[in-house]
Formats: C-alpha cells, structure tokens, sequence
C-alpha cells in the first residue's frame, strides 16, 4: 500500500537502531548527560522580560503604528510640558483609591484630613539617584512648569476645612474663584450620590482616587522614576488611617506581578516532579520483583527533565528571554516525555521474554518508535506554527516549549532507550528490580518473605506461552478482557455515540460563549495589593472612561468653514457613539469650538487664512484659559498653516472588554471614514488592540496546524482514513477544549491561545497512539483490531493522561490567573483526549475502518 513506505522505513529504521542501542548502550547513557549539561550552563545568560505591552498585545497593532503617527506629530511637547491627558503612553505613575473603612461618604472633613496627610507624604517621598535626591516636585509631568494637579484635591484648595462648606458639582467643578478654571471630577471621584432634585450637586461619593505622573521621556528618567513608584508603593502601604482604606498601584506593579508568579511556580515545579516520579515509579511495580522498573521510570522522568534543561539553557545561549509562561512549560514537557516513556514500555512489554535484550530492543522500538515520533512531529509543528504569531508572548513561549520537545524526543531514543538497555539486561540476568542482586523465581521461593519481597522473573525451565504472557500487567489485562469487549457491544456503540452527540453539542455552545482578551486584572495575584487596586478601579472609574483623541494627521485649511465643517461633524458623530459623551455634556476637548466663539467675541466672524492663524498662534493660545490648547495644534514650518490637530471625546460605561473593544473600533471606524485624513487613539488601545487580534490569530494558527497534524498524519499512518479520523478527532478535542473552557470562565486570550497550541498537540498524541495501534493489530477482523488496540495502548494512555494531570494539578491551586488557565485547558486536553483515544475513537473504528483479511 503506498501510504504505509514511510511507516516500513522508520519501524526498519528503528529496528535496527535499537539493535544498535542494545550493543552500545553507555555513549547513549552518557552523551545526553554531557549534551544537557553543557547546555544547561547557558541557564547563566538567562534573562528576563515583564513588560506587559511587549509581551501581551499584537506587535503589529494598529494602535502602535498610531502612536507613531501621534509622537511625531506631537513630538515637540514630549511628558515635561504637557498635561496628562496629552500623554500618548501609559507611562510612569503611582494611583492610590481611597475609600471610608465604614463605606461611608469619603467626602467628609475626617476623611480629608488623612486623605491630604497621605498626600503630603507622598509629594515629600525622596530617592537618591546618583548621589542626589528627588522628591515628586523633581520627577513630575509639568504643564507650565507646576506638577499636574489631583482635581478633587485642587477643587477643596488642598483644605480639609473647605470640605463642609463647598458643594461640589459633578462630573465638572468650575472654581468658585476663578471662573476660567474648571476641574474634571469623573477620574477622580467615584460613587456619586447628588442631592435631591439637582442632577450635578454632589452629596457624597464612596471613593477617591489620587495619581501622580512622573516623567519617563529618557533613561535617566524611566530609571529615577522607577525608582520613586518602588518608594511610592512602601509609603502607601505603610499609611495608617482610622478613617480611610487605601490601594495602590504603580505602573510596573503588573510586572512585578508577573515576576513573583513565575518564582512561584518554582516551588511547585518541584513538588509536581516529585508527585510525578512517584506515581511513575508506582506504575512501574509489578508483584515481579524482577518485571518492576522502578528505576527506569525514574530515569524517563529524569529524561524529561533534561530536556527542559538543554531547551531553557539552548534558549538562553541565544538571548530568547524568559517570560512568566515560559513558567508552565516544564510541566508540559514533563507530561510529554513521561507519556512517551509509557509507550516506549508498553511496547517492551509486548515483547517476548524469552528473547535477547538487543531483540527485545529491536522490536520495542520499531513498535513504539512510530507512534511517539508522530507525537514529537505534531508537537514540534505545533508549536513551531504558534511561533509565527503576532503575540510575543505566545511565540516566545513556542519557542522555548518546540525546542523542548525535540529535545524530549532525542532524550527519549538516546537516554531512555540506554536505561531500557540495562533494565532489560538486569531483568535478563533475574535480578532484583531495587538491589540489583541474582533472585529466585517465585516458584523456587525458600519462603513467604522471600516471595513477597525478593522472588521475581522467569522460572528456570520456563513454561511461557509465545509473546510472553507473565509480561501482561493487570490494567493491560483489563482492557483486554474487560473494557475492550464491553464497549463494542451493539448498545454500548449507541450510547457512545448519542455521548458523543451531546458532548459535541455542549462543546459547540460554549464556543458561541466565547469572551475574548486578557483583561490586566488577570495579569495580577489572586490577593496581591494589585488585584484589590485594580478591582476597585473596575467597580467604580468605568462610568467615565478614556478621553480617545481624534487626531487629523495632515496639513488642512482649518480656516475654511467648508474643512470647520467636516471636522466638527466628524468629531459629532464620535460624540453621538453609544460608548461616548455627547456635546451637551460639555465633556469634548475642542479648541477648534472655543476658538470660533472667541472669534465672534472680537467681532471676526469670517477670517482670512492669514487672520485665522496669526490669532490663532499669537492671541488665543496665549490666553491662560486657552493656553492648554496649544498641546493640541501644530503649525507648519513656516507657521501659516495648522499642520496636525486634535479633539478628545470623553468615552462612558467601559465596564467590559466586549464594550472597550466595539469602543475602540467604532472610533477607529468613524475616523477612517472621515473626509479628512484622520485617526482615532488612546494609548489604552494598545491593550484593546488584543481584542480584535487574539481570535483571527488562533484560528489562522489552529487551521494551520490542523492541517498541518492531518499532511503528517497521512505520512505517517498507514491508511488515509485513519489520517482523517485522527485529523477529525483533533478538530474535536480543539473544540471541546474551547467551548468547556468557556464555560469554565476561562477567556481567549494570549494565556489562552498558547494553551489552545499545545492543545493541539495533545490531542494528536492520544489519536495517534491508539489509532497507530489499531493498523498494526491486522487480526483480519475490526472487533479484535480495537480490542488489540485497547490492549497494546490502554494502559499507556491511561498512564500517561494520570501522569500529565498529576504534573500539573498544583497549578489548580495557584493565585495566578496564567497558571490555572494552563492547568484548566491541560485537563481539559488530556480529559477529552483520553476520552476520545479509549472510547469515541475505538467506536468509530467499529463503524468506519475496514480491515484486511489474514
């Protein structure tokens, strides 16, 4: 048949490499050690990266390239002479949220007190940097020279006393005293009772929250102002109040996060490796003292462990850095390597008893060679396709987890295959699976003891039938006589079916659930000072959201009334946006409004162009009360034109990534469809931009791969119908994977989309496996093929699932979003793979797959 050369080709193959092995087994034994070891000393160059921007949004984001476009037109200003609402980057910044420890109005004079006390402390924090000291007033962002204010703070005069007596009015103040400035109260007052009949007046509010900008524009200042955020953070945590809670956050807190998650999951790498070899070693004892291997067990995990080595030491070499995923990656390459070392003994199994070790080798191998080297090709396409995607994070985490992989399966055809050398020779010579010494077959057993503890092996004058039936474990047993005739009885195919029905329909309905992108909240720990500043900022500062700015990118003749025109109703139809303040709320940023009304107080109702800017850049930016607009409008050269300028529209109820992602593209949308070239950003969207990116990412990635898995599949498996239905079979995990973990409040993002990868993997590992078997069987009739199959690949896949869930269930009780999301899809996987590997599939072998005749 033509689709089985390449299958004769690798089983000759390996035939002969493990009669190689068998001979030569110490230079496979030890090279792999040296091999690791020289690698893993690059573990020294091994570096980090936190930065949540570069890691977790779309490299070609269309905000980025915005951001671009904005900085150079605006490049002049810079974050040392700017308001904050101008700041094209999140930036360096500390915020505290503050609220009444009874949940009381926070607008009391009490409350201020401390309130303004906290602030006095943190406006007098100092870090020394190179021998000098700077406080707040050194590091801020400045507009005209003073350190952007705290409106609520600015609205009491920084007096507590004033609190009783002034009545606020909301979301915009106008100073009493200066009827020209006007604060905007929405960022900074939350919770908002108004008195009765007034719809503006406040009489009380629940929370406060308190920012302060720092400057970042060169490295000198980014380091300064780090380290001023690191000081920020003991000052607010140290504050003691009878009156007030406080939260914190600064701007580096979320990689902070991500770097205290990934140290801990160290500490349970090394529990699961010890959950892990303990439940091999387990697996491995027979009541055959001789038959256990419980050290070649051992040595398969070690195997695995030395492939994490070399891949994270190979990684290092060649400057990839480490990412907090990355984290998860030696529990996936531990439930890989030990899964493979169960089929590469399930195989020695089948072997007869009787014959040499370099026989026994031969036959394992080109047994079991196949079927993980199908596994380690899909793997490694798997996650080499996740390696092409915009997501630097995933790609990263590809990286470090394909290289693995490769390295699992070298390790396994190397160093295992030397370890199954010398079992087999200590088995061969009747010696005790733990001491090594000559034993006694259990039927010459001197006594009880000895029988329970030291008799083993073949007896003397053996009495085995071909093949080797005292090599049959109990649960290959069970599968064979039990589990396997069971489930291809007649009813027992139709309950598996209408199972399967139904289990496709709930996995469908859950992937119409979908909720896409990683919110920041779940980049912090479960009770880290991060999650509760941030929990409170998504309860209370939604309602009054981002202030997106519609930038108009070229030079246009903003004096003419026709150009007035377009822009104001391009910026009308942003403010008419369901997720933005309209014009009657006073709440749009427009010079261009305030401009042509001072215009008509002077008297000039239709100026020429050269009226229209001289007034502009010599008279009206120059007014106090206007000068924050010359932020906003940029001149040509030669000052005669306007070259760029911009507008801000105040967004409302952004409560949910589904409403800041239709957000986001609505304004993008109105922009682009403007008349005048135009764009609209906030360096918000940079993080929003993974929204829209994230699910065309995954899918491109898993069609690839999908089809990818099936090419291989057809290679490598000896029949084009088993190739579909393994390809199929895939296609099935990959969706119940996605729509269970929807129902389990697990969002699609870049966490997850790197769990869908390996995903994919797996999925072909327990399909491969089983169907593998299921050809090589040719007992001439389908029943006996499956229950062959079940036989030959039931224990291992049972083996192995256990051992990968065992591998990764600490994660279950992590305080890290990223690492319960691995465990989550990681028993999602190896559930529904199992599931399909020892049920749905042997079932549709019964009813599809024909067989050949003996």
């Amino acid at each position: 048949m033509a689709f089985d050369c390449i299958d004769k080709i690798v089983r000759l193959c390996f035939f002969n490499y493990g009669g190689f092995i068998a001979r030569h087994p110490i230079p496979f034994l030890l090279v792999p050690l040296l091999v690791a070891g020289a690698l893993g000393a690059g573990m020294l160059f091994l570096t980090e990266e936190q930065s949540v921007e570069n890691l977790f949004t779309p490299e070609n984001g269309q905000a980025k390239t915005d951001r671009n476009a904005v900085e150079t037109l605006f490049a002049e200003h810079g974050d040392n002479d700017t308001l904050v609402s101008r700041l094209t980057r999140l930036g360096r910044a500390g915020s505290v949220i503050i609220r009444h420890k009874d949940g009381q109005n926070i607008l009391t004079q009490a409350a201020m007190d401390d309130i303004l006390d906290l602030h006095e402390q943190i406006m007098s924090t100092s870090i020394k940097h190179e021998n000098k000291n700077y406080t707040f007033s050194d590091l801020c962002v400045k507009w005209n020279g003073v350190c952007n204010e705290n409106p609520i703070l600015a609205a009491y005069d920084y007096n507590s006393s004033k609190v009783p007596s002034t009545t606020l009015t909301f979301p915009l103040y106008t100073s009493p005293a200066d009827n020209t400035v006007t604060y905007f109260l929405g960022g900074g007052l939350a919770g908002v009772s108004f008195v009765s009949g007034s719809q503006d007046d406040v009489l009380s509010a629940e929370v406060i929250k308190l920012s302060y900008f720092l400057r970042y524009e060169d490295s000198v200042e980014d380091q300064q102002s780090a380290l001023w955020e690191e000081k920020f953070l003991e000052v607010a945590e140290a504050f003691t109040s009878s009156v007030i809670t406080v939260t914190r956050e600064v701007s580096s807190t979320l990689e902070s996060e991500l770097d205290k998650a990934s140290s801990s999951v160290v500490k349970d790498f090394s529990i699961t490796f010890t959950i892990v070899i303990t439940f091999s070693i387990c697996s491995c004892v027979m009541l055959d003292w001789v038959r256990s291997k419980p050290w070649l067990a051992a040595c398969g995990v070690l195997s695995a462990g030395l492939a994490v080595l070399s891949s994270f030491g190979l990684m290092s070499y060649i400057g990839v850095p480490y990412i907090n995923v990355v984290g998860s990656a030696p529990f996936l390459i531990l439930g890989i390597g030990v899964d493979d070392m169960f089929i590469m003994l399930a195989a020695w199994r089948q072997t007869d008893v009787r014959w040499p070790v370099e026989l026994r080798m031969r036959h394992a191998f080109s047994e079991a060679a196949m079927s993980i080297t199908i596994t380690s090709v899909t793997d490694s396409l798997a996650f080499g396709i996740g390696a092409i995607t915009f997501f630097r994070s995933v790609r990263i985490f590809c990286m470090y987890t394909g290289v693995a992989v490769i390295f699992a399966y070298a390790y396994q055809i190397t160093f295992f295959g030397a370890c199954m050398v010398l079992t087999g020779r200590r088995e061969a010579a009747n010696r005790h699976c733990m001491s090594c010494l000559k034993v006694r077959p259990k039927n010459e057993s001197k006594s009880t003891a000895y029988t329970i503890f030291c008799a083993g092996g073949s007896p003397h004058q053996p009495r085995v039938r071909e093949g080797g039936d005292t090599n049959d474990h109990a649960l290959m047993l069970f599968f064979k006589n039990y589990y396997g005739p069971f489930i291809t009885r007649w009813w027992v195919v139709i309950l598996t079916i209408l199972l399967f029905l139904g289990y496709l329909g709930t996995a469908i309905y859950g992937c119409t659930q979908v909720r896409e992108g990683l919110t920041l909240r779940n980049l912090a720990r479960d009770d880290s000072y991060a999650a509760h500043f941030l929990d409170d900022e998504s309860q209370f500062f939604t309602t009054y959201g981002l202030q997106v700015s519609l930038v108009f990118t070229e030079p246009i003749d903003v004096w003419n009334p026709v150009v007035q025109d377009l822009m104001e109703e391009t910026l009308a139809e942003m403010e008419e946006n369901e997720y933005a303040y309209g014009k009657d709320q006073n709440l749009t940023v427009s010079w261009l409004r305030d401009y042509l009304e001072f215009l008509q107080t002077i008297g000039l109702s239709n100026p020429t162009q050269t009226q229209f800017v001289d007034i502009l850049r010599e008279n009206f930016l120059k007014i106090p009360a206007y000068q924050k607009y010359s932020l906003d409008v940029v001149f040509s050269d030669n000052g005669t034109t306007v070259a760029a300028t911009r507008f801000f529209v105040t967004t409302k109820d952004l409560d949910s990534t589904d409403k800041e992602r239709f957000m986001m593209t609505d304004m993008r949308e109105i922009a682009e469809n403007s008349e005048l070239p135009a764009i609209a950003y906030h360096p918000a969207f940079i993080f929003f931009d993974q929204y829209i990116a994230i699910l065309p990412n995954t899918l491109q990635n898993m069609f690839i791969a999908v089809g990818a898995m099936f090419i291989v599949a057809l290679l490598m498996i000896p029949n084009p119908i088993c190739s579909l239905i393994v390809t199929l079979s895939v296609a099935s995990i990959v969706t119940g994977v996605v729509g269970f973990m929807t129902l389990w409040q697990v969002n699609l993002d870049s966490i997850a989309m790197t769990n869908l990868i390996l995903c994919i993997g797996f999925s072909v590992d327990f399909s491969a496996h089983i169907t593998y078997a299921y050809i090589a069987a040719n007992t001439g009739r389908r029943r006996s093929n499956v229950i062959y199959a079940l036989f030959s690949l039931g224990m291992p896949i049972v083996q192995g699932s256990l051992s990968t869930i065992l591998g990764v269930v600490v994660l279950a009780f992590t305080d890290s979003y990223i690492f319960r999301t691995f465990f989550k899809t990681m028993f999602l996987v190896i559930s529904l793979g199992a599931l399909h590997g020892l049920l749905f599939l042997p079932v549709m072998f019964l009813l599809t797959i024909p067989v050949k005749s003996r």
